[in-house]
């Protein structure tokens, strides 16, 4: 899958995700695999421990299997566009222009590497613009949709 180059604390390590769900990722950080538990949607505090043995771990998933990829949100101010995380083909567009939506919820459908991914929302708000149609082909970075946010109040 994917490359990084990660600093924390002043440390460089080397990542590469393996697999990614709703739930967890796999990843491997300077050669130890870990298993990353992701706990929120747009913010993810997460939680690492090393991954299962493979004589534990479950078998590999179909290529015809349904996965979420989580899409990358960026900022804009109220609202927050969401970006195609690889380039794919859209398959289904589940929500319309001006509809709520709750962290987590399915927003579209979209094919890569032969497999269907569903794109989540990374944060309640609403559907301020859809940027793309089913059939459409995007590119990796690509906006697929603008997610306003309701503003913030304190209590």
């Amino acid at each position: 899958m994917r490359k990084y180059k990660l600093a924390i604390s002043g440390r460089e390590f080397e990542a590469e995700i393996l697999e990614i769900t709703t739930e967890t990722a796999r990843v491997v950080v300077d050669g130890q695999e870990y298993t990353v538990e992701l706990k929120e949607l747009g913010r993810k505090p997460i939680s690492m421990a090393p991954a299962p043995t493979p004589a534990s771990q479950p078998p590999a998933a179909s290529k015809s299997q349904r996965t979420t990829a989580p899409a990358a949100p960026r900022s804009d101010g109220d609202s927050q566009s969401v970006k195609a995380p690889l380039p794919g083909l859209i398959v289904d567009i589940m929500v319309n222009e001006n509809d709520a939506v709750k962290a987590g919820q399915n927003l579209l459908l979209m094919e890569a590497m032969k497999m269907e991914n569903q794109i989540p929302a990374p944060y309640d708000g609403t559907v301020k613009r859809i940027h793309v149609k089913k059939g459409d082909s995007v590119s990796e970075g690509d906006v697929l949709i603008e997610i306003s946010r309701p503003p913030m109040t304190t209590l």
